[in-house]
């Protein structure tokens, strides 16, 4: 594999300067990227046939963080974009919690665009 077969979609995005400043934020930035090591960590060690990661660490650790965004840093987090279908369906549905709204756009600035469609 080499460059021309990557796809932007699904690079991980380098958070902004902002992110770095906050401790809670970077705590949670590492936590969330060490996430998929050690479930394969234990993966390696404990072999086929287990749920690695009974307690979905993976996505729990994004949802950690995009709650902490949305609660402490909301002025410095993106417009919903119009041409991300849960963005608009977040800002049209008056039945979803705002703050689901905020935790979506959160993810815009920590993880890569093929999966932040996905919460």
């Amino acid at each position: 594999m080499d460059e021309k077969d990557t796809n932007p979609a699904d690079e991980w995005p380098l958070p902004p300067p902002w992110m770095w400043s906050c401790a809670e934020c970077v705590n949670l930035y590492k936590t969330m990227k060490r996430a998929p090591e050690a479930v394969e960590a234990v993966r390696e060690a404990l072999g086929p046939g287990l749920d690695h990661d009974f307690t979905d660490s993976v996505v729990t650790t994004q949802i950690r963080l995009a709650q902490h965004l949305a609660l402490r840093h909301a002025p410095a987090l993106p417009a919903f974009d119009e041409e991300c279908e849960r963005c608009v369906s977040y800002a049209t549905d008056p039945r979803i919690p705002a703050v689901l709204g905020m935790e979506h756009r959160a993810r815009h600035v920590f993880v890569p665009e093929c999966i932040v469609g996905l919460m």
